[in-house]
């Protein structure tokens, strides 16, 4: 029995492994590529504000456009606390158009102060790469934002997600290793008790053709003994 039970436990693995053996991981293509995703978000935020700004300018509408000014410093703040690099496409976008139309807008603002001092910290950041973007730690700040604590704090939530996602994964192979060793010893137990069933069975066909046997010699020898007594 013990030598049918670890013949059961061998060919129970194999078939485990065959069935799992087979799984592919997921191809590259189907995963998110959140930077692209992100950055035609940042894109598209930045065309409709642009067009927007235009809009306002042409129409002189001074408190709006002010307004948007406001839109485009906590878009800056969200993008470099999402990631730089969409903070450095968005704000490219705005400065070229606030670049371009520079005079219009000054001569817009007139003594305005606000909007002025807005349009000047907006257009000074620098945006020639993502370093020069985080660095600029007085032009940042003159928009009320602090770089090095958005980015700091996008890089520990970053740490943590990935901390998160390999416990997750560690926590996935152990369930998968204990339901790998539970299928085989199931399987294992299923095929002893299939042996068993099957000895059982052959020994009952071997008993009842043995009875059948002996039943007929019985028979076979009585009629003999009638013949010899002329019965």
């Amino acid at each position: 029995m013990k030598k049918i039970f670890m013949m059961a436990i061998a060919a129970a693995a194999m078939t485990i492994t065959s069935c799992t053996g087979n799984k592919t991981a997921a191809p590259v293509e189907e995963q998110v590529d959140t930077l692209a995703v992100l950055t035609e978000e940042a894109t598209t935020a930045a065309d409709e504000m642009v067009s927007n700004l235009g809009s306002l300018l042409q129409n002189k509408d001074l408190t709006a456009f002010q307004g948007a000014l406001e839109t485009i410093k906590a878009k800056v703040a969200e993008y470099i606390a999402k990631n730089p690099e969409i903070a450095q496409t968005y704000l490219a976008k705005v400065q070229t158009f606030l670049k371009d139309n520079a005079d219009a807008i000054k001569a817009f603002a007139g003594k305005n102060a606000v909007v002025s001092g807005l349009v000047d910290n907006i257009a000074n950041i620098p945006t020639e790469s993502v370093e020069k973007l985080i660095g600029a730690n007085d032009a940042l700040k003159a928009l009320g934002i602090d770089a090095s604590s958005l980015v700091s704090t996008t890089a520990d939530k970053a740490v943590d997600a990935a901390t998160d996602a390999a416990a997750e994964a560690v926590d996935g192979a152990k369930e998968a290793v204990e339901n790998a060793k539970d299928a085989v010893v199931d399987k294992a137990n299923e095929t002893v008790e299939n042996a068993k069933a099957a000895t059982v069975d052959k020994a009952n066909e071997a008993v009842n053709n043995a009875k059948e046997k002996a039943g007929e010699a019985v028979d076979k020898g009585a009629a003999a003994v009638k013949k010899g007594l002329g019965l």
